[in-house]
């Protein structure tokens, strides 16, 4: 295990090497252009300053008017007779403005929101289509919450009152070429309504919030099981949670159900937001090819437990630690290649930075 860390690090110093384009980022979520300020579509996918996320997250939004279970086509030229490109979901999911005609026409841009028994097959397309202008209405957004997931990072970052708040692990889809509809759509979306526990197959989703049609955001998937007499034994989350951190779901967005080192989980947010429901903006960001992960300064403060444990932190404190071991002694991201801190992985609670080589894999498996 040491040789393979070591060589992954290794090999992640290559990285140093590699041409400037390859390390390039398509750092925006959208490819066309409008004259409004904080627009998603035009500003970088990027955590570094948490300011402009949230005024991005709190500007108003341009959405289709109608059902939020509705939903109404993008068309190739101003022609409802044209060939429709694209499906976008009424009433909670966001499109780009790009320029609106006389003619009573608008040329808007979004990912297709196609589901599995869509009829236009354009699963998550970054698609630039016309719509009849009188379809559209901007609504204000919830001014107390915002959240954002990145698809890269695998990453839910929860802001409230300006400021960011925490970040956990997510699943969102994974798309196989035989399912490409289980790709999570990108692009912005109100949370619009509050489902609670669904079944999905053999599995059940706690705190499940509608956001696009049949996409929710909920804690991560439990199986139940019964006793002889039908009565709940017990629930088991071993069969998805391993997969927190990297693409596992049907397209919904499953968050962690382990509390982080300020107390947050799922289902902590269902709590939290329960009567604001309706307007919270949530955004998810392509994982564009050429988008990477920028790994810490070598100075950067990790935390372990120097009597045991497999888990390095990010805070002093973790509820997945007992308190006879708390605080947690600190440490710095440059010596997780030495020894005794080598063999540690991130906890699954506090959701710590990545190790380096982990780092490197997300980011040659995204090079273009």
């Amino acid at each position: 295990m040491k040789f393979l860390r070591r060589l992954s690090a290794m090999c992640l110093m290559l990285t140093m090497f590699l041409p400037l384009c390859a390390q390039a980022a398509l750092t925006t979520p959208g490819k066309g252009l409008c004259s409004k300020t904080d627009c998603f579509w035009e500003m970088p996918m990027d955590m570094s300053d948490p300011d402009w996320v949230w005024s991005m997250l709190t500007t108003p939004m341009t959405v289709v008017k109608g059902n939020y279970r509705d939903q109404q086509y993008l068309y190739a030229e101003k022609s409802e007779s044209s060939q429709r490109i694209a499906e976008v979901t009424c009433a909670t999911q966001g499109v780009h403005v790009l320029s609106q005609s006389e003619d009573g026409w608008s040329l808007v841009e979004c990912y297709s929101s196609s589901f599995e028994g869509s009829k236009v097959k354009a699963w998550n397309q970054l698609v630039q289509g016309y719509i009849r202008t009188e379809l559209l209405q901007e609504v204000e957004v919830n001014q107390t919450w915002g959240l954002v997931v990145d698809k890269l990072s695998q990453r839910l970052h929860v802001f409230k009152d300006g400021m960011l708040l925490d970040t956990l692990a997510v699943s969102t889809g994974y798309a196989e070429p035989s399912t490409p509809y289980n790709e999570s759509r990108s692009g912005e979306y109100l949370l619009y309504s509050r489902t609670g526990e669904f079944p999905s197959g053999d599995l059940f989703c706690d705190y499940g919030i509608r956001y696009n049609d049949g996409d929710l955001i909920h804690e991560v998937p439990h199986k139940k099981y019964f006793d002889e007499e039908g009565n709940l034994e017990r629930v088991g989350f071993y069969h998805c949670e391993p997969y927190l951190g990297e693409k596992a779901s049907h397209g919904c967005i499953r968050v962690q159900r382990l509390k982080s080192s300020q107390g947050i989980n799922m289902e902590w947010l269902w709590d939290n937001m329960y009567n604001e429901v309706g307007n919270i903006r949530m955004v998810i960001w392509e994982d564009w090819p050429g988008r990477t992960l920028e790994t810490p300064d070598d100075s950067f403060v990790l935390y372990y437990n120097p009597k045991g444990g497999d888990y390095y932190h990010k805070a002093e404190t973790c509820y997945g630690v007992k308190t006879k071991y708390l605080p947690l002694t600190p440490f710095t991201y440059g010596e997780l290649g030495t020894s005794p801190f080598d063999d540690l992985e991130a906890c699954p609670y506090c959701c710590p930075e990545r190790r380096p080589e982990d780092i490197f894999d997300i980011n040659t498996a995204h090079l273009e």
